[in-house]
């Protein structure tokens, strides 16, 4: 425990003590004195809720202090560090340009990749961040465009593997980053799961999204377990468990209905009803 969690902690103890000592001094007080129950009752009710109200407001005042500190460091930090970002990138780009050395050029290649990599998860604080401030981060969007950005992203792992879309050129509203998060994690089980390359279908029709794979599939048992975090159903393939129910948290705060159809052997069919996101002009 560090010592400014042991300080709160001791902090607060000395204080309930007290503040449990008063109330029991001032609850017998008005039971002397008071003679209508009823009034009794609301008046002990009445000094037990200012009571509260400051205990919890002195214990926490630290707390919310060192959170705003927190906060404040975080959003700095991060509007600084796409400063850097911005430099690397556009010395990076003049270098590559200039540059016929074919060892240099792949060397160049992969400070590109990494300074991309840091990108990604420069965006990633960013969108937590106004998430967390409550900003609308709902956008106009095409389903399209960012089922064929993830497709992209996840090529390397595909290799050999066909994925087939249809009907996708829907236009959402909704929160688009979250959105290709849950689209990555169902595709990227699609194709873990994958048996002998089969294909792997990406659908829409009547406000239904749908990937289908033709993998190892679950059984009955496995279904319920499905959505619990850090559950996996086969730990032979690299993973921890987290994704479906990040899909699923997602789908419950943006009345997605979720549902999966699958057979042992046969293969996996994850439905998504999206018609709460659909583009209402």
């Amino acid at each position: 425990m560090r010592s400014s969690d042991r300080v709160f902690f001791i902090r607060t103890i000395v204080i309930f003590s007290i503040v449990m000592w008063c109330f029991t001094f001032l609850s017998v007080w008005v039971c002397e004195h008071v003679q209508n129950k009823y009034l009794s009752f609301a008046l002990l009710g009445f000094i037990a809720v200012i009571i509260g109200y400051f205990f919890v407001s002195y214990t926490l005042s630290s707390l919310f202090k060192t959170n705003h500190f927190l906060d404040i460091l975080l959003k700095d930090t991060l509007h600084e560090l796409n400063i850097p970002l911005s430099v690397i990138k556009a010395n990076l780009q003049m270098l590559q340009s200039s540059e016929e050395d074919s060892k240099k050029i792949k060397r160049l290649l992969r400070i590109e990749q990494a300074s991309h990599d840091l990108y990604e998860l420069y965006q990633e604080v960013d969108y937590y961040i106004k998430k967390e401030i409550r900003r609308d981060v709902r956008e106009s969007f095409f389903l399209d465009e960012v089922v064929m950005q993830v497709i992209e992203k996840q090529k390397e792992l595909y290799e050999g593997v066909e994925i087939y879309t249809q009907g996708l050129h829907v236009n959402l509203f909704a929160d688009k980053h979250g959105f290709a998060k849950v689209i990555s994690n169902l595709l990227h089980n699609a194709i873990k799961y994958n048996v002998d390359t089969h294909p792997i279908h990406i659908t829409y029709q009547d406000t239904r999204l749908c990937i289908e794979d033709q993998g190892i599939g679950m059984s009955e048992s496995e279904l319920f377990l499905v959505f619990n975090r850090y559950y996996q159903a086969d730990t032979a393939h690299e993973g921890y468990g987290i994704g479906l129910s990040l899909v699923k948290a997602y789908c419950d705060e943006c009345k997605i209905k979720l549902r999966i159809d699958s057979q042992k052997g046969r293969g996996t069919k994850v439905i998504l009803d999206i018609a709460y996101l659909l583009y209402k002009t």
